[in-house]
Formats: C-alpha cells, sequence, structure tokens
C-alpha cells in the first residue's frame, strides 16, 4: 500500500506543474494589470517613469518567464510572495480563509452522503416505490437548481420570513461552536444540492448492479433481511464507485464556494479568489489556484487509498 501512495504521488506533481504554468500564464493574458488598477485611481497624473518604477517594484517589468521562475523559485522556498494590493505575506491572507471553506465543504460532503448513500440504496432495493420516485425527483432538483438560485431560496425563506438562520456570514467553531454551526448549515446545503443529485444517481446504479449478483440472491435465498442483505452484503462493493465520485467532487465543491461564498458573504478561499482575480492580485490568485489544485490532487489520492482498502487488486495494479 505504501509503494502504491508514493506511485500515485508522484504522479501528482506534473498535474501540479502544469496547473502552475495554466494560472500564471493565463492571469498575464487578461487585459490591465495591477499597474493599471493604480493608475486608473490615481488623482494625480503619473508619468511613465513612475509607471516603470511601479512595474519594477512589482517584478513586472521582466519577461514572463522570468516571472514564472522567480515565482517557482519561491513556492519551493515556502514563499509565495507578497500581496499586490496589501503588501502582506499571501500565506497570511490565505490561512485565515482556509477554515470556513473547508469547514462548509466538509458539511457538504457530509449532507450529501447522509441523505444520498441511503437513498440510492433503498430505490434500488425497490424500484418504482415512493422511496424511488422521491430520489429522481431529488436528482432532477439538485441537477437543475444552481447555487445562486439555491442560496437566494434559503436566505429568503428560512432566514428573512422564518427568521431560524442568519443570512450570511461566518463564525469560527473556536468562538463559538453552536453560532458556527448556524451560520453553516445554509451555505452547506446550497453546496450540497447539486452533489447530492449526481451522488444520489451513482447510488442507485451502484447498488442495481451489486443486487444482481449471485451472492446477494443467495443471501435472500438464506432468508436474511433486506437491510442485513444491502448492508452487510452489497454496501461494501457498491461504495467503490461512490467513493470514487466524492473525491472527484472535491473540486466542484471548492469551485461551488466560490458562488455560495459571494451568496452569503463568507470569507473564505472562494470569495478571496474572485476579489483577487478583479484586483490583478498575481500572487494571491496563483497561490489559490495552486492550492486548491493540491486539495484535489490530495482527494484523489485518499480516494485512491480507500479504494485500495475496499479492493485490494487496485493497488497491485
Amino acid at each position: 500500500m505504501f509503494a502504491f501512495a508514493v506511485r500515485r504521488t508522484a504522479a501528482a506533481i506534473p498535474v501540479l506543474v502544469m496547473v502552475s504554468l495554466i494560472v500564471f500564464f493565463l492571469m498575464r493574458l487578461l487585459p490591465g494589470d495591477i499597474i493599471d488598477l493604480i493608475v486608473s485611481q490615481a488623482q494625480v497624473d503619473v508619468s511613465e517613469e513612475m509607471i516603470a518604477e511601479l512595474r519594477r517594484q512589482y517584478g513586472l517589468d521582466k519577461p514572463v518567464y522570468v516571472q514564472y521562475y522567480v515565482w517557482v523559485r519561491q513556492i519551493l522556498a515556502g514563499d509565495f510572495g507578497l500581496s499586490f494590493r496589501s503588501h502582506q505575506p499571501v500565506i497570511e491572507i490565505i490561512l485565515p480563509r482556509l477554515m470556513p471553506t473547508f469547514q462548509i465543504g466538509l458539511a457538504a460532503l457530509f449532507f450529501s452522503s447522509l441523505v444520498a448513500i441511503p437513498l440510492g440504496a433503498i430505490s434500488a432495493a425497490r424500484p418504482n416505490s415512493i422511496w424511488d420516485r422521491i430520489g429522481a425527483f431529488g436528482t432532477f432538483i439538485g441537477a437543475s437548481m444552481p447555487y445562486f438560485l439555491v442560496g437566494g431560496l434559503l436566505i429568503y425563506f428560512v432566514s428573512l420570513q422564518l427568521g431560524l438562520l442568519p443570512p450570511s456570514g461566518f463564525v469560527s467553531p473556536t468562538d463559538d461552536l453552536t453560532d458556527s454551526i448556524r451560520h453553516t448549515i445554509m451555505p452547506a446545503i446550497t453546496l450540497a444540492l447539486s452533489l447530492t443529485a449526481i451522488l444520489i444517481r451513482q447510488a442507485r446504479a451502484s447498488f442495481s448492479d451489486v443486487l444482481q449478483h449471485p451472492y446477494i440472491r443467495t443471501a435472500y435465498a438464506k432468508g436474511l433481511s433486506e437491510t442485513r442483505v444491502v448492508v452487510q452484503h452489497a454496501m461494501k462493493n457498491a461504495l467503490l464507485p461512490i467513493v470514487t465520485i466524492l473525491g472527484l467532487q472535491l473540486g466542484v465543491i471548492l469551485s461551488g464556494a466560490v458562488v455560495t461564498e459571494t451568496v452569503f458573504a463568507v470569507p473564505g478561499i472562494g470569495r478571496l479568489l474572485v476579489d483577487s482575480i478583479l484586483g490583478r492580485d498575481y500572487p494571491i490568485v496563483q497561490a489559490l489556484v495552486l492550492l486548491i489544485a493540491a486539495a484535489v490532487v490530495l482527494a484523489t489520492l485518499l480516494v485512491d487509498i480507500v479504494y485500495g482498502v475496499l479492493d485490494p487488486r487496485s493497488s497491485r495494479m
């Protein structure tokens, strides 16, 4: 298993290199940069000499490939540079934003798994039942409603009309655990809805396939209850593709955080990414995208390891 994990980790390095290249050069292709923003907001005329000096200070006077080399060298040394706008270390800006995003993302994964896996299993075991229809309806709703619409409806009905949960913001669990949970519920449900739709479809298909196997029919023939057959005999094999989907959906959750955190005014990395792109704050955007890519790669590695535990044959490949 250790050799398997090492191989998967080594295979991830070229992916991270490619991501760093893409985000670095794409940011330079956007119209305007931080210097253009500074000049446009200046209250006085800015000379060409001052503009040239600003470009030198921000390191934008060098060729793009040189800028990339300098940035990679800093990253390898553990230095993500300074923000163009606040002149603070990038790592000090990003670290406080990680907690809200990952707390909401993990809560969304928990809600989705809690609903989708049992509902998918029941739908597969009892096709055309009321549970199967509920699963189909939930899949349709979850797949068709965008994040901003779900978030807006939750804010209007749950917060403004019923007053059950706060409409926006975030509270750290270290400050007030109960208030933190209350602030997390609606953003997590918003993120979880589309993921739940995907998981219900995958869980139903996976359980339907496993329940057709001969050993399942043998278990039924022995007189075992439906619950024991599904949980004790079908669950392990049916979970294999579901675990894969869960790992792959981490990237979707992080991308959905951009919209969700904006709707609920959550100070996470999604909102920071949007603000930094608009402000042409290259160091923060580059660090955030690289961080998100590393998180997705790590999630994929964990999925491979869990897959290897559930099916030891896959770790020998």
